[in-house]
């Protein structure tokens, strides 16, 4: 009897184990299809090595954003990390970027945004060097995929953090779409949610309501694409101009007194979240191929 009961928590324990993988595989893949729905136009097919690299850049904001692990013998993504080191060469270590330190509360997938997804220039992280670190990940590989900037075995030398990973050595336009890879992430985020949670307020607003420095999804990729699109005047005007209509409606339901408490008010904000992503979806994918490092890169 005894064998049976420890043979079936096995089992259990097993497909407990698989549910986990097949979901976190899940929750990976619909970002990836997200992302590659915004930069590419829907259901568009990438090929060979256009593929591989746009897969680099969403295994790179996964680790960037997503990763953290439960304990300290988990380690999750340290496999997906040191595949994508393999490629790109970092100057720092899973360690260095690894969500849970010792002696930290336990960090759970509800818990976890509060430390990486309050904003691409969020300044008040509570573990501000890891956020630091985190950010380079998907910097460096964009640099590496889109503006053929690679450590290679420069990366094991310390003169390589400054030279090639720190924020001031990208390019401006890497670091925007950068960015705008981390709003897009966000977008999905806003998008699975089904209530004004205290998980969901983890997530960086789509518009200013107090502070006007605070960060604010909406601006933030408006920034970006003010980088990205300079010399494209009136689809940027045209993208901004949208963008900021979605922004005003976003503003006037955060400013209700007592902010967004019934799930009436919710429903509308996420309708603005939805509309966001839409005209990402529909304006993006042309802008960008219009990029000279983006069409080299893929087409």
């Amino acid at each position: 009897m005894a064998k049976r009961t420890m043979a079936l928590v096995a089992s259990l324990l097993m497909l407990l184990c698989l549910a986990w993988d097949a979901n976190a595989h899940s929750s990976q893949k619909e970002h990836d299809d997200a992302l590659r729905d915004v930069l590419f136009g829907e259901e568009y097919a990438l090929t060979g090595a256009a593929k591989a690299r746009f897969q680099a850049i969403a295994d790179a904001a996964s680790l960037c954003i997503d990763q953290f692990s439960a304990n300290e013998h988990e380690r999750r993504k340290e496999r997906l990390f040191h595949a994508l080191n393999e490629r790109v060469g970092f100057s720092f270590s899973f360690d260095d970027i690894e969500l849970k330190k010792d002696g930290m509360k336990t960090v759970t997938a509800k818990t976890h945004r509060r430390y990486t997804h309050r904003g691409w220039n969020f300044q008040e992280y509570p573990l501000p060097k890891l956020w630091g670190q985190r950010k380079k990940i998907l910097t460096a590989t964009v640099n590496r995929e889109l503006f053929g900037k690679s450590a290679g075995w420069l990366s094991k030398l310390p003169f390589a953090e400054g030279s090639l990973y720190s924020e001031a050595a990208c390019h401006p336009q890497c670091e925007a779409f950068c960015q705008m890879v981390y709003d897009i992430h966000i977008l999905g985020d806003y998008e699975a949610a089904q209530s004004y949670s205290a998980e969901f307020q983890q997530l960086i607003p789509l518009a200013r309501h107090e502070d006007p420095s605070s960060p604010a999804l909406i601006q933030d990729i408006i920034s970006a694409a003010r980088v990205l699109f300079a010399d494209q005047r009136w689809r940027l005007d045209l993208f901004v101009q949208e963008l900021e209509a979605v922004e005003d409606r976003a503003e006037r339901l955060l400013a209700n007194q007592g902010g967004i408490r019934t799930q009436e008010q919710f429903d509308a904000y996420h309708v603005c979240g939805e509309e966001v992503y839409k005209i990402l979806l529909d304006l993006l994918p042309g802008m960008l191929r219009k990029v000279d490092f983006f069409s080299n890169a893929f087409f």
